[in-house]
């Protein structure tokens, strides 16, 4: 840990703290008699207490700020009230909003929110009627996806033609 700074001059050890508490004035009585009688004949504590005389009342002086600063503190000071004060809550927002003067803002908004939704919705949007041409399609579709078993049909029924042909055949030979 660091020593404390002390002061240039090197007082003698048994009376250094008297010498702080002689110097406020919070000494008194024999110690004080005591001090007063050895300080003129020893030049160190002399010049300690005469350091003490110039350095103590520096650590006690107060730094007052200028006129200046507190015109700008001041100022900002308002500045800062007034924005906090005109903060509205949500309810006088939305109050704000269902004014009489909003209205025809908002009517206007939702007729071309819907004139929009069904002119460009209509090319997106399939119609429930299906033309003559879709339900010829629809028809066939079932039949277009089990192809592959209705061929199958097919070479089964001409299998049993070529079956029966074969039969007759060997009936007349």
């Amino acid at each position: 840990m660091a020593q404390p700074s002390r002061l240039m001059a090197n007082p003698c050890a048994a009376f250094e703290e008297d010498l702080v508490l002689m110097h406020y004035g919070d000494l008194s009585g024999t110690e004080l008699n005591s001090l007063q009688a050895h300080v003129p004949s020893c030049s160190g504590c002399s010049a300690y207490l005469e350091e003490l005389g110039k350095l103590l009342p520096l650590t006690v002086k107060t730094d007052e700020p200028s006129q200046d600063f507190w015109t700008h503190y001041n100022r900002e000071l308002r500045a800062k009230l007034d924005a906090a004060g005109a903060k509205r809550s949500w309810g006088e927002k939305i109050s704000e909003l269902l004014q009489v003067r909003w209205v025809p803002v908002f009517a206007t908004a939702a007729v071309i929110a819907l004139a929009l939704t069904f002119t460009i919705g209509k090319g997106i949007w399939p119609s429930k009627d299906n033309s003559p041409e879709d339900e010829a399609f629809m028809e066939m579709l079932p039949v277009a996806e089990n192809l592959d078993f209705f061929k199958s049909m097919d070479v089964l029924d001409d299998l049993d033609l070529l079956e029966f042909l074969g039969n007759q055949s060997n009936n007349n030979a």
